[in-house]
């Protein structure tokens, strides 16, 4: 077996894995680049390979980090399968419809300016025809089921436990068994399951987003957002959340909804803008079968996505109408790193007073917006426009759905054996993977972080 780490290698975003097996070829992920714009036009516009010559994919999450550069493969010439679970493939229509959209609008704005300056129109990475094709190619599968995306290859998917429909990738071919861990979530935390153990396994191709940290645990979240919210209360803030509308919105309702019911979001009105987020939670109602037991009484019960102080913000109109409300008041909008979306128009309109709040909630790639402000940058730039920063912020980062370095390093304690020969990281800035490098290391077991093109055989 052939490996040709490409995307995602010493660096967070872009996931993309090239197999080859009897000259056959199949990719673990296809994810966007994100960071500064023209890096991320650069990386994400070219293959270091003919994505027709690719017989399958293999998508462990939806994540855009893993799944947005699908439809510029198949733009270019990918014609095979993309094989998920079933919750990964309806997240995942959802978020590449979106990001098709995006880029047409962004593209339309940026080339009135280009022309304005009489330069030529550049074309967007792909276009609304280029998802709605890729969607067609997906093909459900479901946990522990084994397939072949190409000959003489079998394929387990096993619960990742990182986001709803998220999968471990257990790849065997000729006796030899290589587990990617895709993004591994953590142990006890709300809506779905934990991640499965796999062990028996020879190598190992595992994340390293937080290998050199330890998350707080989630009771702690819980108090410090309660905390947040009591002194947002008292000083009549907006409190703005900039969310991923997979996952962490889920995440943050629930939270959100058990303070409600401890009376503590009494006259706070909370508002979820963000119509990607909006139908995520849909999705996330369509597939109790990945909740864990507790959520899965609930959702039972009642919707565990909902409470009487909850809005569903439904279009634009009643977006920019947000504007004109003063606090106390919670607002949730994607996208999660300040990138785009709805959360940028609340920023405008809220990062330059100082009676206002903004609480950051999970990983910010350098080069985002989202990562500026959580360095506390004194200004920042939203559409060309410079804005102080005078709201305070707040990062929790104890909300994250990837596993930490203590997590990390126990699933490999766990998955060692006589059998595991190596451990591969990925996802991971280069300061986290050495600090999990090291603490493997420490297990005795060779570990390696390969940088982008590196080949293996195996």
């Amino acid at each position: 077996m052939d490996i040709t780490f490409i995307g995602a290698a010493r660096t967070v975003t872009g996931s993309l894995h090239l197999f080859e097996y009897n000259n056959h070829k199949f990719l673990l992920e296809c994810g966007m680049f994100q960071g500064h714009r023209e890096e991320a036009e650069r990386i994400n516009s070219t293959f270091p390979f003919k994505p027709k010559d690719v017989k399958a994919v293999i998508l462990s999450h939806a994540h855009i980090d893993h799944s947005g550069n699908l439809p510029n493969l198949v733009r270019r010439g990918f014609t095979g399968p993309i094989y998920c679970t079933d919750a990964t493939k309806d997240i995942a229509s959802l978020l590449l419809l979106d990001s098709a959209k995006i880029q047409q609008y962004d593209f339309e704005y940026l080339n009135k300016k280009r022309a304005q300056k009489g330069l030529l129109p550049k074309e967007p990475l792909y276009t609304m025809a280029d998802a709605e094709q890729t969607l067609k190619q997906f093909e459900a599968v479901e946990y522990t089921n084994t397939f072949e995306p190409v000959s003489g290859v079998k394929v387990t998917l096993q619960d990742a436990g990182h986001i709803l429909g998220s999968s471990m990738v257990i790849i065997e071919a000729n006796g030899t068994r290589i587990l990617f861990s895709g993004d591994l979530g953590r142990k006890n935390m709300p809506i779905i399951k934990d991640p499965v153990n796999v062990n028996d396994v020879d190598y190992m191709i595992l994340e390293s987003t937080y290998g050199g940290r330890t998350h707080q645990s989630f009771a702690n979240m819980e108090n410090e957002l309660k905390g947040l919210i009591e002194k947002g209360k008292g000083k009549g803030s907006k409190i703005i959340i900039p969310a991923f509308a997979v996952e962490r919105t889920q995440l943050l309702v629930t939270m959100l909804k058990n303070l409600y019911d401890e009376g503590a979001l009494r006259d706070v009105p909370v508002y979820i803008d963000s119509p990607l987020a909006s139908n995520v939670t849909d999705v996330f109602r369509r597939h109790p079968e990945c909740f864990d037991a507790e959520t899965f009484k609930i959702f039972t019960e009642s919707d565990p996505f909902n409470f009487p102080s909850l809005h569903y913000v439904a279009d634009a109109e009643e977006s920019k109408a947000l504007n004109d409300k003063t606090g106390p008041m919670i607002i949730m909008s994607a996208s999660g790193m300040c990138e785009g979306g709805r959360v940028t128009h609340h920023l405008i309109h809220s990062i330059e007073n100082e009676q206002n709040m903004i609480i950051l909630t999970g990983f910010q790639a350098r080069g985002t917006l989202g990562r500026k402000i959580l360095e506390r940058a004194p200004t920042i730039s939203i559409f060309n426009d410079e804005f102080k920063v005078r709201a305070k912020t707040y990062f929790m980062g104890g909300l994250s759905a990837h596993a930490d370095g203590e997590d990390l390093i126990h699933y490999v304690r766990t998955a060692r054996d006589s059998r595991l020969k190596k451990v591969y990281l990925v996802h991971g800035e280069i300061e986290e993977s050495q600090a999990l490098q090291q603490k493997i290391k420490s297990l005795r077991l060779e570990v390696d972080i390969p940088q982008s093109l590196t080949h293996i055989n195996i």
